[in-house]
């Protein structure tokens, strides 16, 4: 209200700029691009503060190629296509919306102005995206160059080893991690291996995984585990996992309907009406929320 009372006038640089901090900071993406556009209408003079907290908000958005692209050419009229900070956030942005190669070329252009910020973006784009291989080669370049790997860093190129099934790749890296970088495993690294072993079928060794872990698996492992019990149809093993993961959550909506969902693949319809009683009967699991997903084709 303060911010609209102004005028078009009286507004200087610091006031855009604090409107669209405000809108960022409370969780207004779409907020952050409204006022922007207003920015870009009114010929105010764009600073590296400000096309990050809307490449931000395009991230956090995914928006469409057209938005990115707009926001990117915002950077390159403003000279800071170069700005190390605000290319970094445009290969997340890039990374985020599937457009590996224009994430790939900005990267390439950057030359030795290359943070391990810059490798950490890269190297995830590739991941998210399904190009294991590609991250991997990603990753070795780093260390040629002298870069130090971080928990990031090796949380990114597993999870691209993971969606690319190259488990003899993902298991190096974690005993690397460990052994050579002497980096003490997060709760996701481990879930990574997990996902990786699942992915490729090895279910048995998964599970023997997450029993052996030094630390108490947190129930998404379980769930991660189970999920896959059911998809590779090993239902003996799902129900001792199954097991597991209620008796961490026993409120948990999601643990039911997996497990409903896991006996029915099996046909095990006695136990089908057990889950869901049960799930009935505890406060707050008798309904689950629907999701949603988006894809972009062509633009649209």
């Amino acid at each position: 209200m303060v911010f609209a009372g102004m005028g078009v006038g009286m507004r200087s640089a610091v006031s855009w700029t604090s409107m669209i901090n405000a809108c960022c900071e409370n969780g207004r993406p779409a907020e952050v691009l409204g006022v922007f556009e207003e920015m870009s209408i009114a010929r105010v003079k764009v600073d590296e503060v400000i096309l990050l907290a809307v490449i931000s908000a395009c991230t956090k958005l995914d928006c469409t190629s057209g938005l990115g692209n707009w926001v990117e050419e915002s950077a390159l009229d403003s000279g800071f296509l170069q700005n190390t900070s605000v290319a970094n956030a445009l290969i997340h942005m890039h990374g985020k919306m599937g457009r590996v190669k224009r994430s790939c070329e900005i990267f390439d252009a950057m030359g030795a102005v290359k943070t391990v910020v810059s490798w950490t973006a890269m190297i995830q784009a590739l991941a998210m995206n399904g190009h294991g291989v590609a991250a991997l080669v990603r990753y070795t370049q780093m260390l040629r160059e002298g870069f130090m790997p971080d928990e990031v860093i090796f949380l990114s190129v597993i999870n691209g080893c993971s969606h690319s099934r190259l488990v003899s790749e993902g298991h190096q890296l974690f005993k690397s991690m460990i052994e050579e970088y002497h980096i003490t495993p997060w709760m996701e690294h481990y879930g990574s291996m997990v996902d990786l072993l699942c992915r490729a079928g090895s279910l048995d060794e998964a599970f023997e995984f997450v029993l052996a872990m030094p630390v108490t698996p947190d129930p998404v492992i379980w769930r991660v585990l189970a999920s896959a019990c059911r998809d590779h149809g090993n239902a003996s093993l799902a129900r001792r996992v199954m097991d597991h993961v209620i008796r961490m959550e026993p409120d948990h909506e999601g643990n039911y309907v997996l497990a409903s969902n896991l006996y029915a693949a099996d046909e095990d319809w006695r136990r089908v009406v057990d889950v869901r009683l049960d799930m009935g009967v505890r406060k707050g699991t008798s309904t689950a929320a629907a999701a949603v997903s988006s894809v972009e084709v062509s633009g649209e």
